[in-house]
């Protein structure tokens, strides 16, 4: 009988499942590598098989799935009826515990890109929401969805909600929960950062450093200082994306007011020794900002460890629904308020307070701090599973990794020399294998990559390099065919340009 993915899945999940004691719970992740699935796309498997009683949850740090009594007593007649809205044939010899049917089956189920969805290698773009996250947020939606600025009994339960996700986000980062400020994502919290402290300490200076490497929200920040009369100067980087921190100190100047250095660069995924520059600043008694949102949930974000008078942080990066963003801010640190109108957020940012997605980033951030050190050894396994197995194949040419020496586990970026990287990417989208080229802010752009250039990348090369982001979500097999499909489709593209130039040659003969 031929089933459907997710059937497949069901079926096997459940079988699995099936070999806890009745007290245990299996971990969505663990279940996930053990079928060799995403752990995204089985939550969606789970989720129909909870709905129907054949499943149940435990949520919390010790949390999981397990079978519920109907699901120990069921068949797979029952499974497949659920999974396939009845309209897939059954045959009588699936009317047995699915426990005891499936061992045949299980070693015979093939997982293709297409079947599963695609494989999702642009994390650092954005990542898809927790299902724990989401669940967290949906009573603010519809049950307590009172302004949190109301007196009244509802606008009181938002507000506490409110409360309790700073102070989760405090401890995250071994801050005060006054300190943290809620905004609509990282390129708020970046432009409130630089442009607010900067007008706030205009009389004392107008002299800012950063890196040429910036996100653009830094970048555009500071170019519309400059504008406005202030001086910038742009910190340059080695061939490894980072700064030298004696260029830093022979910066500072008695003007100088703000420092911004990222944390890890979202292209390369290059890690700044953010220590060492907070501790430089603070030596000089100059703020500084960095930009965290590349490193949430993969870097110590502790801001005592790291000396940093404001830093941002973006939802969506760490599996948080899009549209919220944290500001945090030293107390003490002057920064003039980002936005007019009413006086939420202490008075410094106007606008009412976005309840389910405070919410959640609280919960999202609580939780991948919680599991940081886990979820980064396996993306790390995964990261280097894919480059081994990339570089391992014959006929894929010469292929640059950078920043390999200080990087974030997530990323790989690569230059495919003599490949065009837009047409390796179209390739990869054809077989839905999906990558990135640069920062999702800025891709769009037929602009070279900054960052590339920056670190001293040839134009030639800077178009043949491709990023690619792992996340929780991605599963070890899932690497293993995406470095498949990518030195096929380099190799076939490479051998086609090669082809075409041979006809042009001939031509010109």
């Amino acid at each position: 009988m031929v089933f459907s993915q997710k059937v497949k899945i069901a079926l096997n999940a459940v079988k699995l499942l099936s070999g806890l004691e009745e007290s245990e719970v299996m971990d969505v992740n663990d279940c996930a590598r053990k079928l060799g699935v995403s752990p995204r796309y089985l939550e969606q498997v789970l989720y129909i098989l909870r709905k129907n009683g054949f499943v149940a949850a435990r949520r919390g740090a010790d949390g999981g799935y397990r079978l519920s009594d109907r699901g120990r007593n069921c068949s797979a007649n029952d499974i497949i009826a659920a999974i396939s809205g009845n309209d897939q044939e059954c045959t009588d010899d699936f009317s047995g515990k699915v426990c005891r049917i499936m061992e045949s089956a299980a070693d015979k189920i093939a997982f293709s890109p297409e079947e599963s969805g695609g494989i999702y290698l642009d994390n650092a773009a954005t990542t898809a929401a927790d299902s724990d996250v989401v669940e967290k947020m949906l009573p603010y939606f519809s049950d307590i969805y009172g302004n949190a600025s109301s007196l009244h009994a509802m606008g009181r339960r938002a507000l506490n909600a409110v409360d309790e996700a700073r102070e989760r986000i405090a401890a995250c980062i071994n801050a005060k929960p006054w300190e943290i400020y809620f905004t609509c994502g990282g390129s708020e919290s970046d432009n409130w950062a630089i442009k607010g402290a900067a007008y706030a300490m205009k009389d004392k200076g107008r002299h800012i450093i950063t890196t040429s490497v910036e996100h653009p929200a830094v970048l555009e920040s500071c170019r519309a200082l400059e504008r406005c009369g202030f001086e910038v100067t742009y910190l340059p980087v080695n061939t490894q994306g980072t700064i030298n921190i004696s260029d830093l100190e022979n910066a500072i100047r008695k003007d100088t007011v703000l420092i911004s250095v990222m944390t890890a660069n979202n292209e390369t995924g290059a890690v700044m020794n953010i220590a060492r520059v907070g501790e430089v600043a603070k030596s000089h008694s100059v703020v500084f900002h960095t930009d965290a949102v590349q490193a949430a949930g993969h870097l110590d974000l502790d801001v005592g460890k790291s000396h940093a008078d404001m830093l941002s942080l973006s939802g969506h990066k760490f599996y948080c629904p899009k549209g919220v963003g944290i500001l945090y801010k030293r107390n003490g640190v002057k920064c003039e308020r980002f936005m007019d109108g009413g006086e939420q957020e202490r008075g410094r940012r106007a606008g009412t307070l976005n309840t389910p997605g405070i919410v959640a980033i609280g919960y999202a951030l609580e939780k991948a701090c919680r599991e940081r050190v886990q979820n980064d050894a396996r993306i790390l396994a995964m990261r280097n599973a894919f480059e081994d197995r990339l570089l391992s194949h014959k006929g894929i040419g010469q292929i640059t990794v950078h920043s390999k020496d200080s990087r974030l586990s997530s990323h790989s970026c690569l230059t495919f020399h003599g490949v065009n990287g837009h047409a390796l990417l179209a390739r990869l989208d054809e077989n839905k294998v999906y990558a990135s080229i640069g920062s999702a802010c800025s891709s769009g752009s037929a602009v070279l990559s900054h960052v590339l250039t920056a670190m001293g990348v040839s134009e030639e090369d800077a178009r043949s390099t491709l990023r690619f982001t792992f996340g929780k979500y991605n599963t070890l097999r899932q690497a293993e065919q995406a470095a498949d499909i990518v030195a096929q489709q380099a190799e076939n593209l490479r051998i086609s340009d090669l082809f075409a130039r041979d006809n042009a040659d001939k031509k010109s003969v």
